[in-house]
C-alpha cells in the first residue's frame, strides 16, 4: 500500500529508533523529513511502523516540534510496558500477534498508534520474550528464553570482566596515585588469561577475550599481554615460556617429595644386600665438571695379565625406586633432567639425585658395575655385569684427568685404550662428528656469554668409557631375552667423510646429513656409533631411559627375572618419547632465545663465518664463534666458494619472536 504525504514513520538506523515525516515518493524509496531536521531517502520495507493518519503541521519548525513530542510520548510508553510479564501471559495462547493485539493486553484504556509503536519499540529493545518481524510479533518459546537469557546473562559477565580488567591495566600501566579498587578475583581471572595466551598464543581459548581487553585498555602491542606479566612482577623480563609451553613441571609434587625423603634416610648396613659384590677395595673415581652434583658414574682401570680391566660403575638406584609410585610415574613422565643456561629441571629431587643415591667420593653405594677386560689393541675379551657395593676413592675434574694423560700417568694408558676403542667403531662406520659443543650461561643480572668448548682428552675418555656400558648392557638385554629400551640410528642421508676425518667443516657438513635417532623395544644398529645394538644405562639419576633399563639388569641379576614384562615396557614407552621431545624442545627453544640475546647486543660487531653449502642464488655459513648457521643471498655478480670466510653482521635479533637474520658486512 503506497504511503501519502504527511504519515509518521519510524524505522531503525544503527539500533537506534528514527521517527520522521514521510513527504514524498522518489522512485522505489520515500523521502522524509526525521525528527532531527534532515532528509532522507528510506525504502519502504525498512519501516517498523507506519502511523495510519496524516499529520498536517502549518511550517517545518512545527513539523520538527511534533516528531519530537511524537518520539518522546512513544518512549515514555514504551519504558511503562513490562515485556516480561507480557510474555507470561500470552506466550502460551498463540505464537504470532499483531502490535495492537499486545499493546491492548499491555496497556488499559484505549490504544492509539503511539500505544502500538511504543510496543514496537519495547519488544526489539527487549529482544528476548518476543521477536518482531515482519510487522508481527512473535512470542519465544520458553526454551529459547531460557538461551537467550543465560547468554545476557554471559555477556554481562564478561563486560564486568572486560571492566575489571580494563581497570587493573590502568592501575598498572597508568600514573594514578589513587588506583582504582579491583576485586582480587577478576585479577586473578585476568592474569590466568594472560598467561595462558602468552604460552599459547592464538591456541589460548583466551585469545580473543584477551586481545578485545588490550585494544580497549590502548595497549596494541604485540608483546602486551607478556611485558604486563612482568610489569605486575609476575614473570621476569627473560621468563621461560618454553617450559611453560611444554608444561615441565619444575617443582614436585609433595607426594614425590615424601617419598624421595624417606628413600633418603636409608642405613648403610642396608646396602649391603644379599646378592651384591663388596667392590669397595677397588679404586674408583668419579670424573666429572667441578660444578656438577648428581655424579651417577665412576670408573676403575686396572692392568691385569691379559689386558686392562675398565670397570663402569653406575649408582643402582632401580630397584629403590618402584613401578607404580609417584616417584617412578614422575621420573617417567619428566624422562629426563633438562639442563638449561638459566636453570637446571631435575628428573629425580636433589635429596636423592644430589645426595643419598650420587657417588660422593668416600661414601658406601650401591653400584651396577659393568667389568670389561680388553687387550692392548681394545678388543673386548670379556664382561660381566655384577650388582655391587662401591666406594669412590676420589673425585676428580676433567682437568685433573686432562693433565695426569698430558703426564702420561695413570689415565694414559686408558685414554689410548679409548682410542682403540673408537677406531675399531670408526671401521664399522662410526662417524664422532669432533665439533665443539656451544656452552651458553647466564650470570644473575641476566648477561648472556658464549663459548665453544672443544671437548679434551678426559672427556673423550669418559664419554668412551659409558659408550662401551652401554654397549654391554644392550648386549646383555638381547642375549639373555630381557625386555628392554634400545636406542638406534639408521645410516646418514649421505656419507661425505670418515669417521677418522678431524676437520672442523666436512663434519659440520656430515652432521647436516646424519639421520634421527630412534628409540624402541627392538634391538637394531646404531649407525653414528658403529654398533650392532645400544641402549643407555649410564644415567639413573638423569635418564628414565636409563632407569628402567637399569631395573631390567639389576632385578635379572638379583633375582633372576626382569622387574618389568615386555607389555609393560612398550606402555612405558610413548610417555617417555613424549616427555624426551618436550625436554628437546624446551632445550632448543631456551638455547635459542639466549644466543638471539646474545646477538641482539652485538649488532655493531662484524663477524667471521665460513661458508659451508652453495646453491645458484644463497649460500649456507657458520659462525666461527658460535656455529650458528644461517642462510644469506649471494649478490649479483659475487663469487662465493665454499669454505670461504665471509664477513657478516647481525640484522634482525627478536628473541621473544626466534628471529635472527644476519646481512653481508661489507654490502
Amino acid at each position: 500500500m503506497e504511503l501519502k504525504g504527511g504519515q509518521v514513520v519510524e524505522f531503525l538506523e544503527n539500533q537506534k529508533f528514527i521517527t520522521c515525516l514521510v513527504l514524498s515518493k522518489k522512485g522505489n524509496r520515500y523521502h522524509c523529513l526525521t525528527l532531527h531536521g534532515k532528509e532522507v531517502n528510506v525504502a519502504r520495507n525498512r519501516f517498523i511502523h507506519v502511523s495510519p493518519n496524516a499529520i498536517a503541521p502549518d511550517n517545518r519548525s512545527d513539523t520538527l516540534r511534533q516528531l519530537r513530542n511524537i518520539f518522546g510520548e512513544r518512549a515514555r510508553l514504551a519504558s511503562e510496558i513490562n515485556i516480561k510479564e507480557l510474555w507470561e501471559l500470552t506466550y502460551e495462547e498463540k505464537e504470532v500477534w499483531q502490535p495492537r493485539e499486545l499493546a491492548e493486553l499491555a496497556f488499559s484504556g484505549p490504544v492509539s498508534t503511539d500505544h502500538e509503536a511504543a510496543l514496537i519499540r519495547a519488544v526489539i529493545d527487549d529482544h528476548t520474550y518476543f521477536k518482531f518481524r515482519d510487522g508481527a510479533i512473535h512470542a519465544m518459546t520458553p526454551i529459547v528464553v531460557d538461551k537467550l537469557l543465560a547468554q545476557r546473562r554471559r555477556e554481562a559477565e564478561r563486560l564486568q570482566k572486560l571492566m575489571a580488567g580494563g581497570r587493573w591495566l590502568e592501575n598498572l600501566w597508568g600514573d594514578e596515585k589513587n588506583p582504582i579498587q579491583v576485586e582480587d578475583e577478576e585479577k586473578d581471572y585476568w592474569v590466568r588469561a594472560i598467561k595462558d595466551v602468552c604460552i599459547k598464543g592464538d591456541e589460548s581459548p583466551f585469545y580473543q577475550e584477551v586481545n578485545v581487553l588490550f585494544r580497549q585498555a590502548g595497549l596494541a602491542g604485540k608483546f602486551s599481554p607478556f611485558d604486563t606479566m612482568v610489569k605486575a612482577g609476575i614473570w621476569k623480563e627473560d621468563e621461560n615460556l618454553e617450559i611453560l609451553r611444554h608444561e615441565i613441571e619444575t617443582q614436585f609434587p609433595p607426594e614425590v617429595v615424601a617419598e624421595a625423603w624417606e628413600l633418603s634416610q636409608e642405613a648403610e648396613e642396608e646396602i649391603f644386600e644379599h646378592g651384591r659384590q663388596d667392590l669397595t677395595d677397588l679404586d674408583i673415581f668419579t670424573i666429572d665438571s667441578s660444578e656438577s652434583r648428581d655424579l651417577d658414574d665412576a670408573i676403575s682401570f686396572e692392568r691385569i695379565p691379559t689386558g686392562f680391566e675398565i670397570g663402569i660403575h653406575i649408582t643402582d638406584i632401580g630397584l629403590k625406586i618402584r613401578p607404580g609410585t609417584p616417584l617412578f610415574m614422575n621420573a617417567v613422565s619428566r624422562a629426563t633432567t633438562i639442563y638449561l643456561p638459566e636453570q637446571q629441571v631435575p628428573m629425580l629431587p636433589e635429596v636423592l639425585s644430589h645426595e643419598a643415591w650420587s657417588l660422593h667420593e668416600g661414601e658406601l653405594r650401591r653400584a651396577l658395575s659393568f667389568m670389561v677386560t680388553v687387550d692392548a689393541s681394545g678388543n673386548i675379551l670379556a664382561s660381566e655385569i655384577i650388582p655391587s657395593v662401591v666406594r669412590v676413592t676420589r673425585r676428580l675434574t676433567y682437568q685433573d684427568v686432562d693433565t695426569a694423560i698430558e703426564l702420561k700417568e695413570k689415565w694414559a694408558d686408558m685414554h689410548r685404550i679409548c682410542k682403540a676403542r673408537q677406531a675399531i667403531r670408526i671401521s664399522k662406520g662410526a662417524l664422532p662428528l669432533p665439533i665443539p659443543e656451544l656452552n651458553i650461561s647466564v650470570d644473575e643480572e641476566g648477561r648472556v656469554s658464549v663459548s665453544l668448548v672443544t671437548p679434551g682428552p678426559a672427556r673423550f675418555l669418559v664419554a668412551e668409557a659409558m659408550i662401551l656400558a652401554n654397549q654391554v648392557a644392550a648386549e646383555f638385554l638381547k642375549n639373555n631375552e630381557i625386555p628392554g629400551l634400545f636406542r638406534s640410528q639408521p645410516p646418514p642421508r649421505d656419507s661425505i667423510i670418515s669417521g677418522h676425518e678431524t676437520a672442523l667443516l666436512p663434519n659440520i657438513r656430515q652432521r647436516r646429513l646424519i639421520s634421527r635417532g630412534l628409540l624402541s623395544t627392538e634391538a637394531a644398529p646404531h649407525a653414528g656409533l658403529g654398533l650392532p645394538m645400544y641402549t643407555t644405562v649410564t644415567s639413573p639419576l638423569r635418564r628414565a631411559l636409563d632407569l628402567i633399563v637399569q631395573q631390567q639388569i639389576s632385578s635379572y641379576l638379583l633375582f633372576g627375572k626382569p622387574l618389568h614384562t615386555e607389555e609393560d615396557v612398550e606402555k612405558v614407552l610413548p610417555w617417555l618419547k613424549q616427555g624426551l621431545s618436550s625436554a628437546a624442545k624446551v632445550n632448543q627453544g631456551t638455547f635459542r632465545y639466549w644466543l638471539i640475546k646474545y646477538f641482539r647486543a652485538r649488532k655493531s660487531e662484524t663477524l667471521k663465518a665460513w661458508v659451508i653449502e652453495l646453491s645458484t642464488k644463497r649460500l649456507t655459513a657458520v659462525l666461527q664463534n658460535t656455529l650458528t648457521t644461517f642462510d644469506l643471498p649471494i649478490p649479483s655478480g659475487m663469487e662465493v666458494r665454499q669454505d670461504q670466510e665471509i664477513l657478516v653482521k647481525v640484522r634482525e635479533a627478536k628473541p621473544r619472536e626466534n628471529i635472527l637474520r644476519f646481512g653481508w658486512a661489507e654490502h
